[in-house]
């Protein structure tokens, strides 16, 4: 079923603190927190911050766990690699369930892929089997990747979508990059999601920018300012995704955050 969260909740990544649990205590209240790559003897800390905010939490994979690879290969056309990535991710979301996440966010499909997976039937359905394994664990939420020559349209995310019942979190830095490799409007992205949307990764991205700052707070570029006028409004989950290596402009995006 699509997204009908009419409850709009301003969250932070700990992604602005680089995951550094000795930082956990720093990060600013928000309605919402979301957990990525931490150690799997830091849990108790998070357990201890979860009672103390009492605020809901989601949950990025792969979380505490770690794929073969850096970064998912859920569409790669490596058996092995696909596999372990399945794995990790059933792994990762009872881990999530059982410490009391709302939610997972994991990334679809694999990154920078130039193979034409689409045409592997086989591929497919076993993906497709994968998604109903998870939802039945816990909430899902697909996060755009980018430079994926074979699935980066927003009809190809609403197509998976219908297919296995899931929501949308949709990366700002992720989407601006694609836009600007496939050459499509980022606003239009958007509208043909909007129904399947329950969240926003909130940080600016180009290619130039992307290859200093993993997730840089702030830009100029009018792209990016009018994804802001646009997702604002959006009755769904606000949050900010910076990386902390590069802190220059962070004020702007949390007064941004702050005034929405």
């Amino acid at each position: 079923m699509h997204n009908m969260k009419k409850i709009k909740r301003k969250g932070i990544s700990t992604s602005i603190i680089r995951a550094n649990i000795d930082l956990l205590n720093f990060l600013p209240y928000a309605d919402l927190y979301e957990f990525t790559f931490f150690k799997p003897e830091e849990t108790e800390i998070l357990k201890s911050f979860i009672l103390e905010r009492k605020k809901p939490f989601g949950v990025h994979l792969p979380f505490v766990f770690r794929y073969a690879q850096l970064h998912p290969q859920p569409t790669t056309l490596d058996d092995k690699l696909r596999k372990d990535t399945y794995n990790v991710n059933i792994k990762s979301a009872l881990y999530a369930k059982e410490l009391g996440a709302e939610y997972i966010v994991l990334h679809f499909p694999t990154a920078k892929q130039k193979e034409p997976w689409r045409k592997n039937v086989s591929l497919v359905e076993e993906v497709l089997s994968h998604f109903e394994e998870l939802k039945n664990i816990i909430e899902v939420r697909i996060e755009n990747v980018y430079m994926n020559d074979d699935f980066h349209s927003a009809f190809d995310y609403l197509y998976i979508l219908k297919e296995i019942g899931c929501t949308m979190c949709v990366d700002v830095g992720h989407l601006l990059l694609d836009s600007e490799i496939y050459e499509f409007n980022p606003v239009n992205f958007i509208e043909v999601l909007s129904d399947y949307i329950s969240e926003f990764h909130i940080y600016y991205a180009d290619m130039e920018t992307y290859t200093k700052c993993h997730h840089a707070p702030w830009g100029d570029s009018e792209k990016f300012r009018e994804l802001l006028r646009v997702i604002k409004d959006f009755n769904v989950d606000l949050v900010i995704e910076p990386s902390n290596d590069c802190p220059e402009r962070l004020q702007e995006l949390i007064a941004f955050w702050e005034g929405i």
